[in-house]
């Protein structure tokens, strides 16, 4: 497994990689890629800690990587999920933000441990950070393109669909699609309707940001 493997070259004891959308909350998305004791996510998810988790706001507002210990610790629900990661042996810990562009809300993370307290405070940690955010960046966009196929089988969303929700996502109006697709707005209603439907959502608007967060579009 590549998060494995690169875990060991990195030095690394641990990793885990999540991907969230963290503002949609009638979507949630939280996919976890581990080389660790699948129990410390499975306990994470369980006390469903993701608006708590200090690593993952540090990766939703940044960009650079940086120590866990570098990371404020201000809430006992903070220090709850650090401790439950001492528990599992990340003593030490580099967070490695993978951010995605375009104005969606989807983030990755990378959490790299060690059992060794400091172990990434020694000056190699700037090379380390240049390989972690190759690596973190690489998953990201693997599970990105996961969960657009899975969204596409799943709630059957076709090359047409696409198009519109692309179209209403640059903002244009029934009218200006209608004309540019020769059609009537009555079916251009009509077919947005049907991906609303298809995508369990009240309005266009909502499907277009939907489809942008779950990389459709």
């Amino acid at each position: 497994m590549l998060l494995k493997e690169a875990t060991r070259r990195m030095g690394a004891d641990v990793a885990a990689f999540g991907s969230f959308i963290r503002d949609d909350p009638s979507h949630e998305s939280y996919r976890f890629l581990v080389a660790c004791d699948a129990v410390w996510c499975l306990e994470y998810e369980r006390r469903a800690w993701y608006a708590d988790d200090p690593w993952l706001n540090y990766a939703r507002e940044h960009s650079e990587p940086t120590r866990a210990a570098e990371i404020p610790i201000e809430t006992p629900e903070q220090r709850s999920i650090v401790d439950l990661a001492e528990e599992f042996g990340v003593r030490s810990a580099a967070i490695i933000p993978a951010p995605t562009g375009g104005k969606v809300t989807r983030v990755g993370v990378l959490c790299l441990g060690s059992s060794t307290i400091g172990y990434f405070d020694d000056a190699g940690f700037t090379a380390l950070k240049v390989a972690a955010r190759s690596l973190a960046m690489e998953l990201h966009e693997w599970w990105i393109d996961r969960i657009k196929q899975e969204l596409i089988a799943d709630k059957r969303i076709t090359p047409e669909d696409l198009v519109l929700l692309r179209r209403e996502r640059l903002g244009h109006s029934t009218k200006r699609i209608a004309a540019d697709l020769d059609a009537s707005t009555s079916s251009i209603d009509s077919r947005f309707q049907r991906i609303n439907t298809k995508l369990d959502v009240p309005n266009r608007k909502l499907a277009a940001n939907l489809a942008a967060e779950y990389g459709l579009i």
